[in-house]
């Protein structure tokens, strides 16, 4: 979303379209999972088996080593540190890749373990090379110490990625189904982009709610003119969705979050921003507060 405010008091609703029977192409038919051999893989994994498995997906996991990086060694004693420290971090991502092979060979779905082993700057483009080719790409929103290391790799995807990005809060159990989904819609490329990767999830949620923010002065109805159109998108893929218009004295985020405990959503789609290109976290506004904030997995493009 951008940083246009939302809040979370509606001013006007609107009723679905008349759905119709979803596409048969509307599936995910290959996932990836990011891994990276810390208790978090247990929880991607246990999500990305659930939607492989709904959809019939290929499920890639993506085994990630990060190696030391060259630029804090200086002279001769720091090549030789690093190549000494390059070697045992190798040697200890073959115990992890060992490891995961053996969770992965339990799992239902059809799958594979890709190991990627890269010193920083490097490891995150070839990331976003491998999400290229699946049609979502589950990983934790990077809030806590022992997942910071990772906002690089999460913002490359994002933008050179070329897909959804599936992000799920620290600690998060996979639900049994994905019954409620919340879209955040704002007259955007990215937010088309977000509706467009989640449509497969759209297709099987009971209950869909679009809610944009009062735009008074831009015409159209204060938005109202844009969700019908958007409602009968959607209902020509099979999606039968509601939307709210919704006012903006409060932030964008806490206005996007408390709709999503109001309707007891379990998956928020918007569209992700940045505030430049620059390799480095560079996600902001409301983007940024939702990765923060949300108790819920979040569904992204950029």
């Amino acid at each position: 979303m951008s940083d246009s405010a939302l809040s979370s008091k509606p001013a006007a609703s609107f009723q679905p379209a008349a759905a119709l029977r979803p596409a048969p192409g509307n599936v995910f038919r290959d996932i990836a999972v990011h891994l990276d051999g810390m208790p978090e893989d247990e929880l991607r994994l246990a999500h990305a088996e659930a939607l492989a498995t709904r959809c019939d997906a290929r499920l890639t996991g993506l085994y990630t080593n990060l190696l030391p990086d060259p630029a804090l060694y200086a002279g001769e004693f720091g090549i030789t540190a690093i190549g000494q420290l390059t070697e045992a971090m190798i040697e200890d991502g073959n115990s992890v890749e060992r490891r995961l092979r053996e969770r992965l060979a339990r799992l239902g779905p059809t799958h594979e373990l890709r190991r990627i082993d890269a010193f920083p700057g490097m490891l995150a483009q070839a990331v976003a090379t491998e999400a290229r080719w699946n049609d979502l790409f589950v990983a934790t929103c990077p809030r806590e110490d022992g997942l910071t290391r990772w906002n690089a790799l999460i913002e490359s995807v994002m933008f050179d990625g070329g897909r959804g990005l599936y992000l799920l809060p620290p600690g998060t159990m996979p639900r049994q189904a994905i019954h409620t989904i919340l879209i955040g819609w704002v007259d955007s490329r990215q937010s088309a982009r977000a509706i467009a990767e989640a449509i497969p999830l759209l297709g099987e949620a009971t209950q869909v709610h679009i809610v944009t923010v009062s735009e008074e002065a831009h015409g159209r109805m204060g938005g109202a003119e844009a969700l019908a159109d958007v409602t009968a998108h959607l209902a020509r893929h099979g999606v039968g969705a509601t939307a709210s218009v919704l006012r903006n004295d409060i932030s964008p985020a806490e206005s996007l979050l408390a709709e999503a405990g109001r309707i007891s959503a379990d998956l928020i789609v918007a569209g992700a921003y940045g505030h430049s290109r620059f390799r480095e976290w560079i996600l902001g506004g409301v983007t940024q507060d939702l990765l923060a904030a949300s108790p819920v997995p979040l569904l992204l493009a950029h």
